[in-house]
């Protein structure tokens, strides 16, 4: 009995040892990615992982400042609250999500993005492979392939194959008004 009479003292989950540590995964059935893992296997994270990290960044930096001084932004008059010009597109980013807007207001506003919400939650779940090569992650990286070309293949038709009137049209006919090049 403990002192405080509050019943008698719970019993010890794991033996104490002061030679061991325990932690969360002391109490999970299964694998653990560090199970195997010895001190030879592990990287330092500076200067390894932050200068690839540093390398990565200044590379995109400069693509998207090369890309910044070779093509002008596509800049229109001012914005005039009188007149909206047609067809009034959203930011490229968006254009995948306004196409399917187009259809139906319950698909491209609920059920697209619930379901895309949906899969990024179920990824993890699908995917439970703690491999670190490629090879080895074959349905995240299909899974996620897949739900990129698709958010891709709706935003280049909604910025070059809609017209006046969210009509389709070629981006090469001439007769697209304020059309892109």
């Amino acid at each position: 009995m403990r002192p405080d009479s509050l019943g008698p003292e719970p019993p010890d989950i794991l033996p104490r040892s002061p030679h061991k540590t325990y932690g969360l995964m002391a109490l999970v059935r299964g694998t653990s990615p560090l199970v195997d893992a010895t001190p030879e296997d592990a990287v330092s994270t500076w200067p390894h992982l932050l200068l690839r990290g540093l390398i990565c960044a200044l590379v995109c930096l400069s693509a998207l400042l090369a890309a910044a001084m070779l093509f002008d932004a596509p800049l229109h008059d001012p914005a005039s609250a009188a007149e909206t010009p047609d067809p009034a597109k959203a930011p490229w980013y968006l254009l995948g999500l306004q196409e399917l807007v187009h259809y139906s207001a319950f698909i491209g506003g609920v059920l697209a993005p619930g379901l895309s919400l949906a899969g990024l939650v179920m990824l993890p779940y699908l995917d439970r492979s703690h491999a670190r090569r490629p090879r080895d992650r074959r349905t995240g990286i299909c899974l996620f392939t897949l739900f990129l070309l698709a958010n891709l293949v709706l935003i280049l038709i909604g910025a070059w194959f809609r017209g006046p009137g969210w009509s389709w049209t070629t981006p090469w006919s001439a007769n697209t008004p304020g059309g892109r090049p």
